[in-house]
């Protein structure tokens, strides 16, 4: 088989081909270059190319522009089905260091902390993609900091969501509260939906 013909195969199963896959496949990027002159794909962005650019999914354009960076508050309650409708605003955390100017130029809110590793869980997406989002426990917890405000409502209904969910672990949810010294602020919640 035709490097070509590999290249496609593997932009007709995952919806799009980066040139990092390109690599890791032992192809030549310049077929990408070919391909796109013959214009069979297109160029998303650096990097990252598709058969069809509408179907191409931005949460997986963020995180591969954006690795360091992991899905956060409001953002990741929609991406793990506990907030019907997407928020207005994307969120990421980021770890300190991070030159938030370009996520804000990307239209994210960069959320700073030094705790960025703790609770990263992968979600997958459409395509063979996957994405790195914080765990549930770890959002609703994120959202009661101090430095955030969030929407009481909104926080509400996801822990609502979440205690009638087969999938809570409040063991969990109170090691991250103790982790970052939350306990006192979900303590009152939990003894009203408990």
């Amino acid at each position: 088989m035709s490097q070509k013909k590999k290249i496609l195969r593997i932009l007709e199963e995952h919806g799009l081909i980066t040139t990092k896959m390109v690599t890791e496949n032992g192809l030549s990027r310049r077929i990408l270059s070919q391909l796109e002159d013959q214009k069979l794909i297109s160029r998303i962005e650096r990097g990252i190319y598709a058969m069809n650019s509408e179907c191409v999914d931005r949460y997986f354009l963020l995180q591969y522009r954006f690795p360091q960076g992991v899905f956060s508050h409001e953002t990741a309650l929609h991406l793990l089905d506990h907030l019907d409708q997407e928020p207005q605003q994307l969120h990421m955390t980021f770890p300190v260091g991070f030159n938030s100017l370009r996520a804000k130029n990307a239209e994210i809110q960069p959320i700073i902390s030094k705790d960025v590793t703790v609770g990263i869980r992968p979600v997958s997406r459409s395509g063979g993609t996957s994405i790195h989002v914080y765990e549930i426990e770890r959002t609703l917890l994120d959202l009661l900091k101090p430095k955030y405000t969030a929407d009481k409502e909104q926080f509400f209904a996801a822990l609502k969501h979440y205690l009638c969910s087969d999938q809570k672990d409040i063991p969990k949810l109170l090691n991250y509260a103790r982790l970052f010294n939350l306990e006192s602020k979900i303590q009152p919640y939990l003894e009203v939906l408990l």
